[in-house]
């Protein structure tokens, strides 16, 4: 087979000269051209061979092996390729084959058969030759890259995610796009070939976020990438990608924490990301039990990890706002956990034997005399915190409204439905709207288990 030099400029000007054609001169003066530039071989292709086909006529059948075709439906150069168009190719792709093309002569739709959904979810490439960002991709239709190697697909893989993961696509998608096509194109790269998810090991990854982190670094971007920057949210990417995937990886079901110090990562960026970890919490809880006040103290912060309260809602909170093991805010009457419970009951004690005369639940003491607790002490109880860590500027941000922010995207995160999670912290659906992505929610919905066991984010703490 005679190799012919690859040239995308060529096949851009031949497209726009039989633009507003005929669909045969899109095929012969572009198409044609195309595939062997792809390194497929022009004597093994079949025009409208019927035997070729289960159902229907493809306009051109690549066989690659013995066994193995592409299949490419051509459209003239308007035609849309829409969902019809992906269903035609579908049907005429036999049981034991994958692969199709659907192109006008600008894009070029590349289909797999045994992707699990609709005819759309089977699309694991939509190229145009225009796009630049899109012709990087245009490697993974080579014949070596899509039969012999084949890396290609890695990709497929990625559309089977998409598929039943968002198959609406989305914001939070094209997070997740971002982090797996560039894995997969470094990763393909260095193997050269496809190997099997299962096979694919966690310090493979952990490679390729290094990687990734010099390259940005190195291009003077004004900002530099840390580690942590990198890690924690695409960890979480590749980590949805096998779990729904039902793939058995190596490694990547260990704990963050314990890939972090594998990868020698700071420990005060692993707390800029989140204030809220484990461990921060019981500094926090330590750091009260250590200071004045620290039973009204300690019930605070709980009642922000419980409840998400505001300043307001916890300044309007009285000695009758408890009743047995309930807290009544409202017309809602929410379950205090174990541990909340206890530490209240001795805040009421204390507020017998103070012989505080306001029925407050949160006071203070001023010129001997105890007092409601302001919006301004609040504060300063949460300000407080930041002499854990003086040299760790993100102590600073803890408040109620970070607490509140964070609870809700935990318990989201855990399964708790809007309904609960409105309930249970007396959000609004304006203020869950700005911390959850409609997309999330949309997919959520899709994917939830029945009777999934639902868990305080935390729990630990609350009992």
């Amino acid at each position: 087979m005679q190799k012919i030099e690859w040239d995308l400029e060529f096949i851009k000007e031949m497209y726009q000269k039989y633009e507003g054609t005929n669909e045969a001169n899109i095929q012969q003066n572009v198409v044609v051209n195309l595939l062997k530039m792809l390194g497929y071989d022009s004597s093994d292709f079949s025009y409208e061979h019927s035997k070729q086909f289960k159902d229907g006529r493809s306009d051109i059948a690549v066989k690659v092996k013995k066994d193995s075709y592409l299949y490419v439906e051509v459209k003239e150069s308007n035609n849309k390729l829409d969902g019809r168009a992906h269903s035609q190719l579908i049907k005429y792709i036999d049981g034991s084959h994958e692969w199709g093309l659907l192109t006008n002569g600008r894009k070029y739709i590349l289909i797999n058969e045994k992707i699990k959904g609709i005819a759309l979810d089977k699309v694991v490439f939509n190229i145009d030759i225009f796009n630049k960002k899109d012709t990087e991709l245009i490697k993974y239709l080579r014949r070596e890259n899509l039969f012999d190697v084949p890396i290609t697909n890695y990709f497929k893989e990625i559309a089977q995610f998409k598929a039943i993961k968002y198959p609406n696509g989305g914001s939070s998608w094209n997070n997740y796009k971002s982090t797996l096509y560039n894995f997969f194109k470094y990763y393909s790269a260095n193997l050269k070939r496809y190997r099997e998810l299962s096979l694919i090991r966690v310090e493979e990854f952990e490679d390729f976020l290094q990687h990734e982190m010099e390259m940005k670094n190195n291009k003077n971007s004004g900002r530099k990438i840390v580690s942590i920057d990198t890690f924690d949210n695409k960890y979480s990417h590749i980590r949805s990608f096998f779990h729904t995937l039902n793939i058995k990886s190596n490694g990547f079901d260990e704990e963050k924490v314990q890939l972090i110090r594998r990868m020698n990562l700071k420990e005060e960026i692993v707390e800029s990301n989140e204030l809220l970890t484990e461990e921060n919490i019981e500094l926090i809880l330590n750091f009260y039990s250590n200071r004045r006040d620290a039973i009204r103290n300690k019930a605070l912060i709980l009642l922000c990890l419980s409840f998400g309260l505001e300043r307001s809602t916890i300044l309007s909170l009285t000695i009758n706002s408890i009743k047995k093991n309930k807290l009544i805010i409202g017309n809602r009457e929410l379950v205090i956990p174990k541990k909340l419970q206890e530490i209240l009951e001795v805040l009421k004690e204390q507020h017998k034997l103070n012989k505080v005369k306001d029925d407050c639940l949160f006071y203070t003491k001023y010129n001997n005399d105890y007092k409601p607790l302001s919006e301004s002490t609040i504060n300063y109880i949460f300000d407080t915190v930041s002499e854990i860590d003086k040299s760790n500027p993100n102590w600073k941000k803890l408040n109620t409204a970070y607490i509140r922010s964070t609870l809700i995207k935990k318990l989201f995160d855990n399964n708790f439905s809007l309904e609960e999670i409105v309930y249970l912290t007396g959000a609004d659906l304006s203020s869950l709207s700005n911390l959850i992505p409609i997309d999330d929610i949309i997919n959520n919905v899709k994917t939830r288990k029945k009777n999934y066991k639902k868990v305080h984010p935390f729990q630990q703490f609350l009992g």
